[in-house]
């Protein structure tokens, strides 16, 4: 019988950003080419780590699988074409000629809703991990 165990949302969200914002430069270049060649979902990678390093709850291949299938829609539709913008503002000049600054503007805003967006991503992770009770497996006691 699988039992709810609340994953805290926020303890998640303040682990991966400090995780994120913690990486040495060539760790977070390996994670984006990681992402745009293979895509790794870097949110649901940051996840397990939290969830082996902070829950000590190791995620089993099926299980980052099943994880993986609660987020694709989520991730297909509103985290990916946010990024698509985003990137494309990066470099407006060949289709904004003159608007540089409200195009970087609009850029800096799709860039907190890709954030966003990658919050609700983890929260919806965390649910998910949650209903799984002691389903995942437990790491070892030390």
């Amino acid at each position: 019988m699988t039992h709810e165990m609340p994953v805290d949302k926020q303890d998640a969200w303040d682990f991966i950003v400090a995780r994120y914002g913690g990486l040495a430069p060539h760790e977070s270049k390996q994670l984006h080419a990681l992402q745009d060649e293979q895509g790794l979902d870097i949110v649901l990678h940051l996840f397990q780590e939290y969830a082996a390093l902070r829950l000590g709850r190791s995620l089993a291949p099926d299980q980052v699988a099943a994880a993986e299938a609660q987020i694709a829609g989520w991730r297909s539709e509103v985290i990916l074409p946010l990024r698509r913008l985003r990137r494309a503002l990066k470099d407006p000049s060949s289709f904004a000629a003159g608007q540089q600054e409200r195009a970087q503007a609009l850029r800096a805003r799709i860039a907190g809703a890709e954030l966003e967006a990658e919050q609700v991503e983890l929260f919806a992770l965390c649910d998910w991990l949650s209903s799984q009770g002691d389903g995942a497996t437990s790491a070892p006691a030390p």
